[in-house]
């Protein structure tokens, strides 16, 4: 890692250097900013719409007949928009981020006016309400500039949404917990549809991974969900990204160029044709430390991560037919590593391994929307996706004889359609329908070495699909400016168990006052869980699992209150319940397993698992607080706190304490921003983020059945009445933006974990010493990252 630095830094200095070098005209430093204005209930673009800088005098303009507009010759720096409409609610977007190097896009949605309400005051970045109309409680919107901002974040949404009210981080990887539920029960969607995780070297059924496949220079303004979600949302019991691309330039080509610790990559983007609406954007990035490694650098003994990903986002309007669009999000990887042949080097047993990893995901979807009118338009969906794995791991003796240990392949794919319906009945009701169907496929193979029968042994081994059905209808109505209510219904069909859900949702917004907002919101919920979990051996009988097996069952009800302050600051608390039911346990009575502890299909290479059954429950509930300011006068912060507890029942009926039940979390997010350089045209920033959060639940280990067994064995009784160590970890970052005439330059230092603390999940037994010890996250993790723009 000293080789990568050394070679950075030197890069960073001739780079800046260069720049300090360019031509003195500052006065010149401009950009345009651009954007569409739409119906936030019709998506209907709203022409006429008046567009104000407030903060220099003279600059205006007025949405076309397509609702975009363009505001030409805005010096850099930050700035506040004031946008109003005649009917519409006027809303005023403040700190708007202004470089040379490309053009700001700022999109907003406009919800028609009361007569009782005057002005909206809402930050561009940082504590809006979800874009969701339906959206009634326990959401919030983000964008990229807030991704790439918070410390640790590195560009991730994920690592990002850690810092939330909540949500706990899930380790130093970014798996995040959801309000006490497992990491694998995060959904993913994209442009409105589920897709595969999008992030590398994540384990087969898990929701997170070591580096995110998503690129923020392509995202546009997302939501993020902790529960209580809308009905037109299936398949998901906790938290979800629901993630949005923007759309490419289309008066001129753009380009960002990047390089870092975590690779190098390029985004383009643009019209087709020039005078045309369509565009395209693209984005693509080689991971940096494989580079260096085919270079000649000597980078690791033990294997360098290898991956590459790739975004895109093809938009194409017509005339009468509506606008169609082709987006995706893929990547592929892997890892080899070959043992060291003297085993006096060997100090654990991996040192003695030849391990080989492969992988690559893809989701890929194509869109349409045809908004007919101001009342009605429809959204279809057609999307594949799928993911490969294969992984082979050779152990040497010391003589240098190979034996498998590991030898596992899985292939999955899916083949998504999802239309929706939208019609505003009046201007009190808008009335939104749908249907979800998936086809999955699945073809998964595992074989693993047990010691206890001295011989490999298949515990997976199948081939099929499979199929899920969904149907939605909700409707929202407005009494006035005050109160508004969200009813729906949803139906789920999964055709491996032949059973089918009626879920009810609703949700109601009560507006106090100006400042003051009262939520209540609730309902039934379902989430299939990681199909291998479907077909996987019980290695006690070497009987299948039951493929009858239904999806898990979610109850919510969440309450909120919100309060805003003047200089934009916003309280805000929410308490929640949630009970879950169907929940797959072992059909071992003494055997507590339950896939509420589980974060991925890890489990299933256990000797002591067995047939899973319908029978387990679970229980989360819990308060959280947030206080949180918004990018001001060149400062922001966000303070969180949530106090929950997370337990389960399996087939026992006992109640136990789920791993995931830390008890309680506090976050502190912090930044200041200072204008630099000779003409005060540059930014200079400083971020921090400290979390405080309980230690993870574990299980007694029983060492002498583990040492015959050669693995992990708990003592069932004491399941997770163990806790670890206060998961404590303090993030920083530094950005130096640097803008000159038609190009920016951005200087970022993002390092997790700065004060390089040992975090543990507790104690496990580790093979290799044949011992008990504690299980160690990793420790610091800095990331140094050069990007341009032009």
């Amino acid at each position: 890692m000293k080789k990568i630095y050394c070679l950075t830094f030197l890069l960073l200095n001739v780079l800046l250097f260069e720049v300090n070098a360019q031509d003195k005209g500052w006065n010149s430093y401009t950009q345009t900013i651009r954007g569409t204005v739409s119906d936030k209930a019709s998506g209907r673009a709203i022409p006429g719409v008046t567009i104000t800088l407030t903060d220099l005098e003279g600059i205006h303009t007025t949405t076309d007949l397509q609702g975009n507009y363009r505001l030409k010759k805005i010096p850099v720096g930050r700035h506040t928009l004031k946008l109003s409409g005649i009917g519409y609610q006027t809303i005023i977007l403040s700190d708007i981020l202004i470089t040379s190097g490309k053009e700001t896009e700022v999109n907003q949605e406009l919800e028609t006016k009361d007569e009782q309400l005057r002005e909206v005051t809402i930050s561009v970045a940082a504590g809006q309400r979800a874009s969701n109309l339906m959206a009634m409680s326990s959401s919030r919107s983000f964008s990229p500039e807030e991704t790439n901002r918070y410390a640790g974040a590195m560009f991730d949404p994920a690592r990002m949404a850690q810092s939330f009210a909540g949500v706990v981080a899930g380790g130093d990887d970014n798996e995040i917990i959801v309000r006490g539920n497992s990491p694998k029960s995060l959904q993913w969607r994209l442009e409105g549809i589920e897709i595969i995780n999008p992030n590398h070297f994540g384990n087969q059924g898990s929701a997170g991974g070591a580096v995110s496949m998503l690129n923020t220079t392509v995202l546009g303004k997302s939501d993020f969900y902790t529960g209580a979600l809308p009905a037109e949302y299936n398949n998901a019991t906790a938290g979800v990204f629901d993630l949005r691309f923007r759309k490419g330039n289309t008066d001129k080509r753009e380009y960002a160029f990047t390089i870092g610790v975590l690779g190098a990559g390029a985004t383009l983007e643009g019209p087709f044709k020039k005078g045309g609406s369509a565009s395209y954007l693209i984005s693509y990035r080689y991971s940096a430390l494989d580079m260096l490694q085919k270079m000649g650098l000597n980078i690791s003994s033990d294997g360098v991560p290898r991956y590459q990903d790739l975004s895109f986002n093809f938009v194409v309007p017509t005339k009468k037919a509506g606008t169609f669009s082709l987006f995706g999000i893929g990547g592929s990887g892997g890892l080899f590593n070959e043992a060291d042949r003297d085993f006096n080097k060997w100090e654990e047993r991996d040192d003695a391994q030849d391990i080989n990893l492969k992988y690559r995901a893809a989701s890929i979807g194509l869109k349409h929307v045809l908004i007919a009118n101001e009342r009605w338009s429809i959204h279809n969906i057609i999307s594949y996706s799928g993911d490969r794995s294969r992984l082979k791991v050779d152990t040497l003796n010391t003589t240098y004889l190979a034996g498998r240990t590991f030898d596992n392949q899985y292939d999955n794919s899916a083949v998504r359609y999802a239309g929706t319906l939208n019609y505003r009945w009046n201007e009190h009701n808008t009335l939104r329908a749908g249907v979800n169907g998936s086809l999955l496929g699945y073809n998964l193979r595992d074989l693993q070495y047990k010691e206890e029968h001295k011989r490999l042994e298949e515990i997976l081994n199948e081939k099929g699909n499979a199929g899920t059905f969904d149907a939605y209808i909700q409707n929202k109505h407005d009494f006035g400016s005050q109160l508004s209510l969200n009813t729906g219904v949803h139906t789920n069909y999964f055709n491996l168990s032949n059973s089918w859900s009626l879920e009810y949702r609703a949700g109601i917004n009560w507006k106090i006052s100006r400042d003051q907002l009262l939520t209540l919101a609730g309902g039934t919920y379902s989430r299939l869980e990681p199909i291998s979990y479907y077909f996987a051996k019980d290695n006690a009988a070497l009987n299948f699992s039951s493929s009858k097996l239904k999806p898990t069952k979610s109850e919510q009800i969440v309450m909120g209150y919100e309060k805003q302050f003047p200089n934009r600051l916003k309280f805000k608390t929410e308490v929640y319940y949630q009970y879950l039911s169907q929940v797959p346990v072992s059909i071992d009575s003494s055997n507590n397993f339950s896939l509420l502890n589980v974060s991925d299909n890890s489990a299933i290479g256990s000797s002591s698992y067995t047939a899973l059954v319908n029978k387990g429950t679970g229980k989360n509930y819990g308060l959280e607080l947030s206080l949180e300011k918004s990018m001001r006068n060149g400062y922001y912060f966000m303070l969180s706190s949530s106090l929950f507890r997370s337990t389960f029942k399996a087939l026992s009926g006992e109640e136990f304490n789920t791993t995931f039940d830390t008890r309680y979390v506090g976050n502190l997010v912090a930044g200041k921003e200072w204008t630099a350089g000779k003409q005060r045209k540059n930014l200079f920033g400083l971020n921090g983020k400290l979390i405080y959060a309980g230690g993870r639940r574990y299980s007694p280990i029983l060492l002498e059945e583990s040492l015959r067994l050669d693995e992990q064995v708990i003592d069932q009784t004491k399941t997770n009445t163990l806790t670890a160590d206060p998961y404590i970890r303090m993030d920083f970052s530094a950005t130096y933006r640097i803008n000159r005439k038609r190009v920016s330059h951005a200087i970022i230092l993002d390092i997790q974990n700065l004060l390089n603390r040992e975090n543990n999940m507790g104690l496990y037994y580790n093979p290799s010493k044949r011992d008990v010890e504690l299980n160690k996250w990793i420790g610091i993790i800095p990331t140094l990252n050069y990007r341009i723009e032009l």
